[in-house]
């Protein structure tokens, strides 16, 4: 999802600094949906992200006279949201695992990857489903790279930026990210996925 264009983007916050309610309906409209596939990847439960989500968006509008434009607004308000989860989090108790498998450049160009035609028969809610929580079962840096070129699709290069590590990690994850995907998914299904 794009950013609104930067004039636009002034003016609605403009508004909503002065409490117009059309603004904030406007924005909430336009970056819900996204920013809602980002908190979700972060916490599995659908509540508590639309909970967070909400939460977001209420510290960003009282908080209008912050965003500088430095940065793009989406990058902005994300970054909000990445501190309102870390507290949730936190609240919960929640450890998180991490394990990492480090790859070089020439071995990630070679490894095999994940068969993706099953991507074709995803348009059941069961799969839906599956799909959503293979993605769930991601440790939470495996997500955010894969949210990030997936759903959002960024270049591996601004991502790497944007969780300030190197592009190598960046390519591990998402390729730890795909196997784990495809495997979890194998798992449900039986053999019919495969690596191609």
């Amino acid at each position: 999802m794009n950013d609104l264009p930067e004039k636009e983007l002034k003016k609605l916050l403009n508004q909503i600094a002065i409490g117009d309610n059309k603004a904030v309906v406007q924005i909430f409209n336009h970056y819900e949906s996204s920013l809602f596939a980002f908190v979700r990847l972060r916490i599995r439960d659908d509540q508590a992200a639309q909970e967070i989500v909400n939460d977001t968006f209420m510290i960003a509008f009282n908080k209008t006279h912050q965003y500088d434009g430095s940065s793009k607004f989406k990058t902005w308000l994300f970054g909000i949201a990445k501190n309102v989860c870390g507290t949730w989090i936190r609240k919960q108790n929640t450890g998180i695992a991490r394990s990492t498998v480090d790859i070089g450049e020439d071995d990630f160009n070679n490894l095999p990857s994940p068969n993706w035609d099953i991507l074709s028969d995803l348009e059941t809610e069961e799969m839906n489903e599956v799909l959503q929580e293979c993605i769930d079962q991601l440790p939470v840096p495996y997500r955010e790279a894969f949210f990030w070129t997936w759903f959002e699709e960024e270049s591996m290069d601004v991502v790497a930026e944007r969780l300030d590590c190197p592009i190598g990690t960046i390519k591990s994850r998402l390729f730890n990210a795909r196997v784990k995907i495809a495997d979890c998914v194998k798992g449900v299904f039986g053999s019919g996925v495969a690596y191609a």
